[in-house]
């Protein structure tokens, strides 16, 4: 789960912290640091905890523990240990969009968050 990461400017110093690895997080700040020559604070601290990527590619470890792992996971963190199963059956589908390097264009962003939001909607007439 958290996994964090840590980029060193040339100088030596923490020029970017991220409490959770997340490539497009981590893209950002690399391209920053190096727009700067290699040296300074690029993108800073990230506290954010990305989820959608451990959602989709974090079923192994929990498989690998048997069901009592899967069932601690799940006590624990609300439900994580089915819904990475889940999201494993699912990352043929969502991978793409989950484990990838490069930030995701806002349009993208936008057009997926307007899909969701007409779902919901369609799902909320439909049962009324």
């Amino acid at each position: 789960m958290a996994d964090p990461v840590f980029l060193i400017d040339s100088e030596g110093l923490v020029s970017f912290y991220g409490m959770w690895t997340h490539a497009p997080t981590l893209k950002k700040a690399i391209d920053g640091l190096l727009a700067g020559g290699g040296r300074g604070v690029s993108g800073g601290l990230d506290r954010a905890p990305h989820m959608f990527a451990s959602f989709v590619d974090g079923w192994r470890g929990p498989r690998r523990g048997g069901r009592r792992a899967v069932l601690e996971y799940d006590l624990g963190g609300f439900g994580a240990g089915t819904m990475s199963f889940l999201g494993n059956k699912a990352k043929p589908v969502l991978g793409p969009l989950a484990l990838r390097a490069n930030p995701l264009p806002m349009a993208a962003k936008l057009g997926l968050g307007g899909m969701a939001a007409a779902l919901i909607l369609g799902l909320i007439r439909r049962r009324g």
